[in-house]
């Protein structure tokens, strides 16, 4: 059994010499996926971890791990294997393993959304485009989801790699290569920046006279004539084309020649909006352009209504967006900062036809949607998501894709200024499940531990539940009365709190504060009706104490506690990825061991012992883990324990 006390225990098969913090890093992560203890850990169980994560074996930044990991066969690596297998990809390894990626709880996260798309599947309303054949025959009952997240994990569910046509998602990212090849000055001499309050095609300018903006079709044409105007036709759609291969890390857009001869055959009335704004004299050469070049633009435009991708490329696309230019697959830049700040301000304004302000208020994300069915939505700073199902509503964006929107939100804190609000229904993705379950208690309970009087005062002000409990029970008041906080025993009381909340033992907050001697609290707490209870602690084999460990974390301690009481092997493993100690003690002296004897999860108690948990630390009671056993009666553990 190796000890994992001391991780600066590197070993002395390694032909580099690493630094201390680089040995230390490894070892942790080495640490957490030992769950025997024994200093070898199977290949396979690293390629379940990073793909439970939401990476993709064919990830061009892990393909170093990934072909180490093939190399090492059924053959468990020890420490320096393990070392040199990541070694390429070190820190996205550890960041997967410490469930530091942008969607922390990947897993979690991926059962959601499989839930939501279940749902959205039955939404039948709405009918596909059918002003040209190409759409018109599309199934109407395909629907796929993509997600990409700025760390370039993956999502996929139902028809995700099923091509499509892209029709009007292109304009933002038409607009962002006018910007990049033309600059925001002469893109905005020629298109306006305002909601236009007018049907996409309607032949209506700005009183500027110009285009309202980039994402209704006078804009988006216009947008084509700025992308390379020196360049023959083919070449500028080519650059298009290689703009899109670079956005969705390697994938080039296929182009259907029907699609765009059947948009060319019914396109009057983008023809009339052409030669409206040429009769403007608002094409880059003024009254001077010629009639090729209008015609140019209308047939960039086509042919780039035209192309065909899928959800999973279009997702990745939508999450160079949400990653500020950079593709998270190949972490390339593909655009400038600005850039993207910009077509996402009119994504956010424009992108959804007549439903734009609606979709802003409720969703509250930049999109665009499409009459080819898709609707792409970014989550700035975390991910890209691409939606498709054919049928629309009656405004032209797709039923399912936006039915879909509205779900995930009710879901998740996504909205743009959902950072104002205190939301305690939804989570965030990028918070592990368990890490937002602690945050609901733990703060209050730390808060409560040592006094902070202002922090409970702000909790009760955004209408947190103080009267919830940890793993034990322990409620706030439990806390402060054990501590002898009398002000935040007054405030909590005051704030209608019950003066008799019951721990796991049976024990009130009058018996923490007459077993700590605070006789004032106790006198208050009186006062209210406070009541002694039947609290049963053992504390035998006093003759022996180990010590436990502090952590900076509160949150992380008490998150591992959670884990153990719970049986989250996962979760620990991540916990012990990130540095925290396993016998790391809460505001009551209890550790992960107590916590796994007390529910008498014997693989928990292995997993902890084998890492180096002492078996005799004590809590606020003087108990110990072995004590615990013994009074939940955990026979199993009991033994465990004893025979250590």
């Amino acid at each position: 059994m190796m000890a994992y006390t001391n991780l600066i225990d590197y070993g002395t098969t390694t032909n580099r010499v690493p630094s201390i913090e680089a040995i230390q890093r490894e070892a942790r992560l080495f640490a957490a996926l030992d769950d025997d203890g024994d200093g070898l850990v199977h290949p396979r169980a690293l390629q379940r971890e990073l793909q439970g994560a939401g990476l993709r074996i064919t990830d061009s930044r892990l393909s170093g791990v990934f072909a180490a990991i093939e190399a090492c066969g059924e053959n468990p690596m020890d420490l320096a294997t393990f070392t040199r297998t990541i070694s390429s990809g070190s820190l996205l390894v550890e960041r997967a393993l410490q469930g530091s990626l942008a969607v922390a709880d990947f897993g979690a996260f991926q059962q959601r959304m499989a839930h939501i798309f279940d749902l959205v599947l039955e939404n039948r309303s709405g009918d596909q485009a059918r002003y040209i054949p190409p759409l018109a025959e599309v199934n109407p009952e395909q629907f796929g989801v993509s997600i990409v997240t700025v760390d370039g994990q993956q999502l996929e569910l139902g028809d995700s790699l099923t091509d499509f046509s892209i029709q009007s998602t292109c304009k933002p990212f038409n607009y962002a290569l006018a910007l990049e090849d033309a600059g925001e000055e002469i893109v905005h001499r020629h298109i306006g920046r305002e909601p236009s309050g007018q049907r996409f095609n309607a032949y209506v300018l700005s009183d500027d006279n110009r285009p309202h903006n980039p994402m209704i079709n006078a804009g988006a044409i216009m947008c084509c004539s700025l992308i390379k105007r020196d360049l023959p036709l083919h070449r500028r759609f080519e650059h298009i084309r290689d703009a899109w291969e670079r956005m969705t890390g390697g994938f080039k857009p296929r182009f259907n020649a029907f699609m765009t001869q059947e948009e060319e055959r019914t396109g009057d009335r983008n023809r009339a909006l052409a030669y409206m704004m040429k009769n403007e004299g608002l094409f880059p050469d003024g009254h001077d352009a010629e009639d090729h070049q209008v015609r140019a633009a209308l047939d960039l435009y086509f042919r780039t209504c035209s192309l065909e991708m899928n959800c999973l490329e279009m997702a990745t696309a939508a999450a160079t967006l949400a990653n500020g230019g950079v593709c998270p697959t190949t972490l390339e830049r593909v655009q400038t900062p600005t850039t993207v700040r910009n077509a996402l301000s009119l994504m956010h304004s424009c992108g959804m036809y007549d439903y734009s302000g609606e979709f802003a208020f409720t969703i509250g994300l930049p999109a665009k949607s499409g009459v080819g069915g898709a609707v792409v939505l970014v989550v700035p700073g975390l991910m890209g998501i691409c939606l498709w199902s054919p049928r629309l509503d009656k405004v032209g964006n797709s039923v399912r894709g936006v039915d879909f929107s509205r779900r995930l939100l009710k879901s998740y804190t996504l909205h743009m200024y959902d950072s104002v609000t205190h939301d305690r229904d939804r989570d965030d993705p990028r918070v592990p499940v368990l890490r937002r379950r602690v945050r609901l208690v733990s703060q209050s309970l730390w808060a409560a531990s040592t006094g902070d009087a202002r922090t409970v005062r702000r909790m009760l002000d955004e209408g947190a539940d103080m009267e919830l409990g940890d793993y034990d029970l322990r409620s706030p008041l439990h806390l402060a009365a054990a501590e002898g906080h009398l002000d935040v025993v007054q405030l909590l009381l005051d704030a209608g709190v019950s003066p008799n909340p019951r721990d796991r033992w049976g024990g009130t907050p009058l018996d923490d504060a007459l077993g700590g001697g605070h006789e004032l609290v106790a006198d208050t707490l009186n006062r209210l009706g406070a009541t002694s209870g039947t609290s049963v602690h053992l504390a035998k084999d006093r003759a022996t104490t180990d010590a436990s460990a502090s952590y900076g974390d509160p949150e992380a301690v008490v998150e591992l506690l959670w884990a153990a009481a719970g049986a989250d092997l996962a979760a620990m493993r991540r916990l012990v990825a990130l540095g925290v100690p396993l016998h790391a003690a809460d505001y009551d002296g209890r550790t992960a061991l107590h916590l796994g004897a007390a529910a008498g999860h014997v693989h928990v108690c292995e997993y902890l012992l084998r890492h180096g948990h002492p078996r005799s630390c004590r809590d606020r009671w003087g108990a110990t883990p072995l004590d615990e056993a013994r009074r939940e009666e955990r026979l199993d553990v009991l033994e465990l324990l004893e025979r250590q």
